[in-house]
């Protein structure tokens, strides 16, 4: 489904749109809480295995988990991201999808994982260590967004502002929590004291930002038509 007369038509010269600025905040909220919730389960029964198997299987292991992991993070995020996507450009679900995969695959192998068995084999908590981990490298924005400006240079001039867009909105939660954390006694998630609460809201706190800038990026003004090279 591509962007529709009626969309162009409602949409302000800079992009703002109230109907799709929501569905990107609830879209996303939905699949924090999903991704964070399921992967959960996921890191924890990886860790129980990884932490009775012999030393020789970890790495396959931890491949064959990290793998699960990026694909719920890519298929639920991506997924439910192209919704709002789609309606301003004809970006093909299979590629949104792939943009988000890459990023989390690397997300699980270098900070969940190993995290989550530190964390068995230390005898800590593995609850609190996954949602940590899973916050800090979710948190990965300029990486994710990096990605996802791949498929978005096709279809609009301002593709490399999806970049700054995420870093700026990911820096500015993360200094927002880690203040709020100082006022309340050193109790935030940047502390590794956080509540679970703490570690959803962090994430869904990005998403107005996200949401606003994606609708500039992709303001019908700047897009590009089909068949027409982008700009370098």
């Amino acid at each position: 489904m591509g962007p529709s007369a009626s969309d162009h038509g409602a949409s302000s010269p800079n992009g703002w749109n109230a109907r799709l600025y929501w569905l990107w905040i609830s879209y996303n909220t939905i699949a924090f809480v999903i991704v964070l919730t399921v992967g959960f389960v996921l890191a924890l029964v990886g860790g129980n295995v990884l932490h009775l198997t012999l030393a020789s299987s970890h790495v396959v292991v931890a491949l064959v988990i990290a793998t699960l992991g990026a694909a719920l993070f890519g298929g639920v995020l991506g997924s439910l991201q192209w919704r709002v996507v789609r309606e301003r450009v004809p970006v093909p679900r299979k590629d949104w999808v792939t943009a988000n995969v890459g990023p989390a695959l690397l997300a699980w192998l270098l900070v969940i994982m190993p995290a989550v068995i530190d964390a068995q084999n230390t005898h800590e908590n593995a609850s609190t260590a996954y949602l940590l981990a899973a916050s800090q490298s979710l948190a990965l924005g300029p990486l994710l967004g990096l990605s996802q400006s791949v498929v978005l240079r096709k279809v609009t001039r301002r593709w490399k502002w999806w970049i700054g867009a995420n870093l700026a909105s990911w820096l500015i939660v993360d200094a927002a929590v880690y203040l709020l954390a100082e006022l309340l006694g050193g109790s935030g998630t940047l502390t590794a004291k956080g509540s679970i609460a703490e570690v959803y809201l962090t994430l869904i706190a990005t998403t107005p930002l996200t949401g606003r800038a994606l609708l500039w990026v992709l303001a019908p003004s700047v897009l590009i038509p089909p068949g027409k090279p982008s700009t370098p």
